[in-house]
């Protein structure tokens, strides 16, 4: 698995976070696009009222990098409240998003988050995208937006809640294509194999690219061993004229070299015998 992060680039929907620290005046998203947090330097914060949502959206750039299967995306926020007890939670980590190339038309929030009085990492992880209830695709992610809802901490007069740092995560499995020479493992296996290759009588071949084609016979002017070089000697001496005419005794030499050199001398041997051919009949074997 693998994740690729994407950040604010543009204003979302929504704008509606009263406060705004730094150079993201008229403009939130630069407030929380930076990859390192800058803390307090540049933040939105929610106003004074008590039980008010404030919530700000994003648009991200598209993805770049990522490919495959979209496991879940987890939506970040880095947040905080100057109380050091509050009693009223303070955030929420929201997303808009829509159907394949369509705008975004859904907006679905986390759980309330309860801040401490220092900087820390929240998040929330959607494993299906909401507006359609199925897994996420990457025309989808290219038209998230991301965002946060903010609200007073209820405990004094300076309860604000603040956020300095919004980016989502998105975790995907990739698939690889593969070459015949790799083997491949797990869901990006894609297993591809070459045209097998025909293989000659001297090739032995292995594997699945191993085809062997029938060995080539030999000729009556070749030399080798074994059977191949049996049956082109009897081969030869028939097309040279050898049978009634010239005799049996070549063809029987070599039929029953042949039968030897196959089933072994001994209890076991077969010695063929040839008799002469009768005018209009055929040569006769037998053992």
């Amino acid at each position: 698995m693998a994740t690729e992060t994407l950040r604010p680039n543009a204003a979302g929907d929504e704008e509606n976070i009263p406060t705004v620290v730094g150079d993201g005046v008229g403009a939130h998203y630069t407030t929380v696009d930076e990859e390192t947090p800058d803390e307090d330097t540049s933040y939105v914060g929610s106003g004074y009222a008590d039980d008010t949502w404030y919530r700000d959206l994003y648009n991200v750039a598209g993805h770049s990098e990522g490919s495959g299967t979209i496991n879940h995306i987890k939506v970040y926020a880095r947040c905080y409240t100057p109380t050091a007890s509050p009693v009223q939670a303070g955030l929420k980590i929201a997303i808009k998003s829509g159907t394949g190339t369509g705008d975004p038309d859904t907006v679905d929030e986390g759980s309330e988050e309860g801040l401490t009085n220092s900087y820390a990492d929240y998040f929330n992880q959607w494993s299906t995208n909401p507006a359609t209830g199925s897994a996420w695709t990457w025309d989808e992610i290219d038209k998230l937006q991301i965002g946060i809802s903010l609200r007073r901490t209820k405990d004094s007069s300076w309860g604000k809640s603040r956020c300095t740092q919004v980016y989502v995560e998105v975790d995907y499995t990739a698939v690889t294509s593969k070459t015949s020479s790799d083997a491949g493992s797990g869901v990006d296996a894609l297993y591809s194999l070459e045209t097998p290759e025909a293989k000659s009588s001297s090739d032995t071949g292995s594997g699945i690219e191993g085809a062997p084609v029938q060995s080539a016979a030999l000729i009556g002017n070749e030399t080798g061993s074994g059977i191949e070089a049996l049956v082109a000697r009897l081969l030869a001496a028939v097309d040279t004229g050898y049978g009634v005419e010239a005799g049996n005794v070549e063809i029987e030499g070599l039929l029953k070299d042949l039968f030897a050199s196959e089933l072994g001398l001994g209890s076991d041997s077969l010695i063929a015998k040839i008799e002469t051919p009768t005018k209009g009949g055929g040569m006769k074997l037998w053992n």
